[in-house]
């Protein structure tokens, strides 16, 4: 009975120490870049801005550790200049050039997409955000950057 009691309580301790160090760690992290200048067709136009990660986005030592994609937020410009803007973000797991999929945002907005939460998210993962107008003058300029925060964990 002394030798069962002390295996279970072994048992417990194993498990109270599993426990603690299982728990997540709530990360983020934040890019901005301008989609640049827009030549409008007579079929339109698109740009987009592309927001890449590297190994130098991450914690150091966090490499290793296996992370999964919470939320994404973002805050969009948008081109005054054009007629009939429409704005897509995609996300794309790391290193694949197939997105997992692409929701409709508005121009000069901001909000944030839980559609691809739990999807893996690593050095290699990105989003684009494309911005395309129906018409427009010739070259159009946006009024500011793109911003997109990765919110995670690991």
């Amino acid at each position: 009975m002394k030798i069962f009691r002390s295996a279970l309580l072994g048992l417990v301790f194993v498990g109270a120490s599993i426990s603690i160090n299982a728990h997540a760690t709530d990360a983020s992290i934040t890019k901005s870049v301008s989609p640049g200048s827009m030549l409008v067709l007579p079929n339109g136009g698109t740009r987009m801005s592309q927001f890449g990660l590297i190994s130098s986005d991450f914690p150091r030592g966090t490499l290793p550790k296996r992370k999964t994609l919470t939320s994404i937020e973002w805050q969009t410009t948008w081109y005054p200049e054009g007629e009939g803007e429409t704005l897509e973000l995609c996300y794309f797991r790391p290193y694949s050039r197939t997105e997992v999929g692409c929701r409709a945002i508005q121009p000069n907005s901001s909000g944030t997409i839980n559609d691809f939460n739990n999807q893996r998210f690593d050095n290699g993962a990105k989003v684009t955000i494309f911005h395309r107008v129906n018409g427009g003058r010739d070259v159009i300029q946006p009024v500011g950057q793109d911003i997109v925060t990765f919110r995670y964990t690991y």
